[in-house]
């Protein structure tokens, strides 16, 4: 458990660390560039993002399994997957640049979606976060991005000062992932052997692809339906329109950073435990899924109620209705946070396909419901179409479970006794770890495994 807690521990750093300089430079950027340059940018990353669920071939989550399987091997492992991502990211990427230009044929979408789709081929080196992850080393990886973000933060505010243009910023986000990545790069190399084509399995590459197109189509599903709307809106509304709903929906989905964060340091401890105790599995599973309604409930109540504020405070006059669309997407936060517990207890079972059933229903109904709104009620009903979606995409992994254990830790949501034990049991987790703390001879740090 401690190990689950050193790596959630430097994933929130790399959450929290963004946060609130993110929120600042996009408010920056955001009044700078104004609704319409803004949305049509955004639109571009909406695309080039359902585009790289496809580069990433599902290897995001099989590379913890093949490495935790097989780690002496990792060498092979890295690069084939890596080599598997970059040859997808270009297709990808080249098909993005054609699909666009298509459809809008106008400079600045042009100029957006080349800067744009650039994204998937420097992600491809995310491999390098599944192998630190399995050996609990993600601190290697969250540095360099904390440091280059924070850093790149700085440089596009000295940009907004001397009211550079679009493609300015083009350039300068575009350089910060080049500059991440071949930080990352470079330090993995120098511990380890470097990834390259020597090293790269085509049998397994081929294995790997037969096992992961479940999650191809499910990514797949699941980033069409979180950017859907942002295509639909440009396509149904107008980039203004989109401008002032992506605000809205930046602040929103933040929050989302932290079940992320949360489910991805649990995968790994989720395979152990189930081998070790199913019944202590399951309770893990329940606990986690209590904690994740409070915190989401609590979340949403809040927002709403601060939405008018914070979105005249951040954002100005410009994105005037930015605030009551921000009031409704918020409500998207309490499936969310059930929906990512639900989906890594699928995937520790091998339930891919429910997972997959699940998001194209949320899908379907999404677009339908953005379809038959958006012409009339703009963002707002976008924003409805995702809470919808999402609520509906939770019920369906639940009933769709044949098992029935998703039914159980959902019927135990609202468990009155269940929910006082799990209270119980983390204030006095909480209370010895302060008493450590404050009695301990020497305040060390945790020593590394």
């Amino acid at each position: 458990m401690r190990k689950v807690f050193e790596n959630s521990s430097w994933l929130l750093i790399d959450k929290i660390s963004k946060l609130f300089p993110g929120i600042l430079v996009l408010a920056l950027m955001a009044r700078h560039l104004g609704p319409r340059v803004f949305g049509i940018w955004n639109y571009t990353i909406a695309f080039s993002a359902i585009m790289a669920s496809i580069a990433v071939l599902g290897m995001d989550k099989l590379v913890i399994k093949e490495l935790m399987a097989s780690e002496e091997d990792s060498p092979r492992i890295v690069s084939t997957i890596a080599f598997m991502r970059l040859t997808a990211a270009l297709a990808c990427m080249l098909l993005s640049i054609f699909l666009v230009h298509l459809m809008n044929p106008g400079p600045v979408y042009l100029l957006c979606i080349i800067f744009s789709s650039f994204t998937m081929l420097l992600q491809s080196f995310d491999v390098m976060d599944g192998f630190y992850q399995v050996s609990n080393s993600l601190k290697t990886v969250i540095v360099p991005k904390v440091t280059v973000f924070l850093v790149f933060c700085a440089i596009k505010c000295i940009a907004i000062f001397y009211n550079a243009p679009l493609l300015t910023f083009l350039w300068i986000t575009l350089l910060e992932l080049v500059t991440t990545y071949v930080w990352i790069l470079g330090k993995y190399s120098l511990q380890f052997t470097p990834p390259s084509l020597r090293q790269v399995s085509l049998r397994m590459a081929r294995r790997l692809l037969g096992d992961s197109w479940v999650l191809i189509m499910a990514n797949l599903v699941v980033v069409l339906f979180m950017k859907v709307d942002n295509i639909l809106l440009n396509m149904l509304a107008t980039p203004e329109e989109l401008g002032n709903y992506v605000v809205a929906v930046r602040i929103s989905e933040l929050w989302y950073a932290l079940p992320t964060v949360v489910s991805t340091a649990m995968l790994p401890m989720l395979f152990r435990k189930k081998e070790q105790s199913h019944a202590a599995y399951l309770q893990t599973l329940g606990r986690w899924l209590r904690i994740s309604c409070f915190i989401s409930l609590s979340l949403a109540v809040v927002i709403s109620l601060s939405a008018g504020m914070l979105m005249q405070l951040l954002y100005g006059s410009a994105y005037a209705t930015a605030a009551g669309i921000l009031r409704i997407h918020i409500w998207s936060a309490i499936p969310v946070f059930l929906m990512l517990v639900i989906v890594q207890y699928l995937f520790v079972e091998g339930k891919y396909k429910l997972y997959l059933y699940g998001n194209v229903v949320g899908l379907v109904l999404n677009v339908v419901i953005n379809l038959l709104l958006i012409p009339h009620t703009g963002g707002k009903g976008a924003a409805i179409a995702t809470v919808a979606a999402y609520a509906s995409v939770y019920i369906m992994m639940v009933v769709q479970d044949k098992s029935g254990q998703a039914w159980l830790l959902a019927r135990d949501l609202l468990h009155p006794v269940k929910i006082y034990t799990d209270v119980a049991d983390i204030s006095q987790i909480l209370r010895k770890s302060w008493n450590t703390y404050l009695f301990s001879g020497s305040h060390k740090s945790i020593p590394h495994e």
